[in-house]
């Protein structure tokens, strides 16, 4: 099955509206069984009747010819950490006493049972797609919901885990490539413009705007009290204010000539080809170079999804299974990945 999965392109590898800047959209729906604990106080029993639920879904529903079940938690930790890199399975679910996933065939759609909630939908688009992301996990929550009522109050909304999850606990989520406007030190500006707006922006990493080659994710703060409709709406439109930024920002370079831009993009792109060893932040910052080089047309001769699909393949696990072997040390992965990168570059 993993093997399968390796071969197989993910959504990074798929082009999508506005793909240059927008790496993903992300919608997921958070659910839960009424009187039954959450999963962090579960009990064996309640894990059965969980499960119970899930293994009718997957035999009955509209979905059964094209999903699987996996159950996480009896997985080995490299296939886990192999999950969760590839966006099938959040790192609290890799983690999980008793987790399973249920994945869709074409990796359109997965549920993470007992994640933070007994149920949590999440469907991943390549690119700017929320409206469609959203179409998709409320028709597998609907699906869902013939096999389990939920826990929902009138006043409340759904009911989860995490009270800022209540209400239509939806999450709307976009994944944009942001370069020029880290590089012109304006992400400060945007995160205050954003949560005047009721939208977090987050780096990939860390804390705060921390993040790894000028990536950042965008979500609704809450979910009660605003409808699902406007959820969506709020996101796109702050996603659609940093596209707009970034684009103005190309704007701003291609007119000054942009020599600065130029040595930065060809300068990472020397680093990828020629070095012995490379790290896996230093790899992803150096590739965030060279994909907005192939977006300003500084670099010609390499698709722009081939550096989506290396951004995912610099980390461990996925390393190891195009290495063929487990690797030892922090060093011999650095060395591999080197090795690699100038393989795939030189394609």
């Amino acid at each position: 099955m993993f093997e399968e999965l390796q071969q197989k392109k993910g959504f990074w590898s798929h082009k999508g509206p506005s793909g240059d800047i927008v790496l993903s959209t992300r919608v997921r729906l958070a659910r839960n069984i009424p009187s039954l604990n959450f999963p962090h106080r579960q009990s064996r029993t309640e894990f059965s009747l969980i499960r119970s639920i899930i293994e009718r879904f997957a035999a009955e529903s509209i979905f059964r010819d094209n999903v699987r079940i996996l159950e996480v938690h009896a997985l080995a930790d490299d296939d886990r950490r192999f999950l969760r890199e590839r966006n099938l399975i959040t790192s609290e679910l890799e983690t999980a006493q008793y987790g399973i996933a249920v994945v869709d065939s074409e990796e359109e759609f997965v549920i993470m049972v007992n994640e933070e909630d007994h149920f949590r939908i999440q469907v991943i688009e390549p690119g700017f797609q929320l409206m469609k992301a959203y179409q998709l996990a409320d028709r597998v929550d609907n699906e869902l919901n013939r096999f389990v009522a939920y826990a929902y109050s009138n006043e409340f909304g759904y009911l989860t885990a995490c009270p800022s999850n209540i209400g239509t606990a939806l999450k709307a989520s976009v994944m944009l490539h942001l370069p020029l406007i880290s590089l012109a030190n304006i992400v400060l500006d945007a995160v205050k413009l954003l949560r005047e707006k009721k939208i977090d922006i987050k780096g990939v990493v860390g804390e705060g705007t921390d993040t790894v080659g000028n990536i950042f994710i965008i979500a609704n703060q809450t979910s009660l009290g605003v409808s699902e409709v406007d959820i969506i709406e709020r996101v796109d439109e702050a996603a659609r204010i940093l596209i707009d930024m970034e684009d103005e920002r190309r704007d701003a370079i291609l007119g000054n000539s942009g020599l600065a831009v130029e040595n930065l993009v060809w300068r990472s792109y020397g680093v990828l080809k020629y070095s012995r060893s490379v790290s896996y932040i230093e790899s992803i910052n150096h590739l965030s170079h060279m994909r907005l080089g192939i977006v300003l047309s500084c670099i010609k001769n390499i698709d722009l999804y081939k550096i989506n699909d290396l951004m995912v393949n610099m980390q461990w696990s996925h390393l190891q299974r195009i290495a063929g072997k487990v690797f030892i040390s922090v060093e011999e992965c650095d060395v591999f990945r080197a090795e690699y990168l100038k393989q795939v570059l030189e394609q």
